[in-house]
């Protein structure tokens, strides 16, 4: 039997497609009201990074989206060259009166500061530009998936009880990242031989995930509270400050950061299932940039994060 080819709608096709957003609505069947009191209660805030693919991204909001939640999408700013993905995604966000385009859209460069940057302009959105009440924001690619149900992800959230989800470690194998000064030459990070001055306040770099659950009171201080806001600015020139800011505030006991209980462990950690290729070889699937696109779904059933 001949193998069926499917051919995926294009950026424009979607784009076009929202215009209507009656049609849009009824054909990709987005949930329009809250399934359970307790869901209703407890809203939780979204970020997406995306720079192509207006079909994978529009699949992954379909599959978290709930009216009460809030959803804020960064479009790579690198991609609006072609600006079709981005006539997508604004399409759909005005069908979604909860989903908008980031207000700040960053040229996002690999281990570079404006993929932080990124996220932080949707979380400053979120903060200043919506009446929603959130009680945690999850960040996420559009490369992601849930794994979890919204009912099921606000039953976890509320044992954590306005705690963080955060990875952290301090890895001094890791340490060459932060330790001389990286600069941004032909679109690609490259370290400068400029040794760094130590960090701010006394702390110790942390080492860690570019994703999490954050509650809002540990958002509301990564964006606005003057010792975060010192340590961002020494992390700017560093080798990939996404997987150091959110470590070190969470892992520095004395900033007295709210939203973190004790020091973060794997133990606590929900925000997403990844599978390095240093650390298995077994994806029953393939790697992409060392990440396992797992093959094997059952595998995933059984797993305590909330994505993957």
């Amino acid at each position: 039997m001949a193998k069926i080819k499917y051919t995926y709608p294009a950026d424009k096709q979607i784009g076009d497609l929202a215009q209507n957003c009656t049609k849009f609505k009824e054909i990709f069947n987005y949930e329009l009201y809250p399934v359970s009191r307790e869901e209703f209660d407890f809203p939780i805030a979204y970020t997406i990074l995306t720079y192509k693919d207006s079909v994978q991204t529009e699949k992954l909001l379909r599959a978290i989206y709930r009216p009460q939640n809030i959803y804020c999408i960064h479009e790579d700013k690198s991609s609006i060259v072609d600006s079709s993905l981005l006539y997508a995604m604004t399409s759909i966000a005005n069908c979604l009166p909860n989903v908008f385009i980031a207000s700040q859209l960053e040229d996002v460069i690999y281990a570079g500061f404006s993929r932080l940057k990124a996220d932080l302009n949707c979380m400053s959105d979120l903060l200043y530009n919506t009446d929603i009440k959130w009680r945690y924001v999850i960040n996420l690619p559009s490369q992601e998936y849930p794994l979890k149900t919204n009912a099921e992800i606000v039953k976890i959230l509320k044992i954590y009880n306005g705690t963080s989800s955060i990875d952290s470690a301090h890895d001094d194998k890791m340490y060459y990242r932060c330790n001389e000064s990286y600069i941004v030459r032909d679109q690609k990070v490259e370290a400068s031989g400029k040794k760094k001055d130590p960090p701010l306040y006394n702390i110790t770099v942390g080492k860690g995930s570019a994703y999490g659950v954050f509650s809002w009171s540990f958002v509301n201080y990564s964006i606005k509270d003057v010792k975060a806001q010192g340590i961002l600015k020494w992390l700017e020139d560093t080798y990939s400050p996404d997987e150091f800011f959110w470590a070190t505030l969470a892992s520095n006991k004395h900033l007295n950061v709210p939203g973190v209980l004790g020091y973060p462990t794997r133990k606590l950690w929900v925000a997403s299932s990844t599978k390095w290729h240093q650390d298995s070889e077994d994806c029953q699937g393939k790697f992409v940039h060392d990440v396992c696109v797992f093959g094997d779904l059952s595998k995933l059933v059984s797993v305590k994060e909330i994505l993957s």
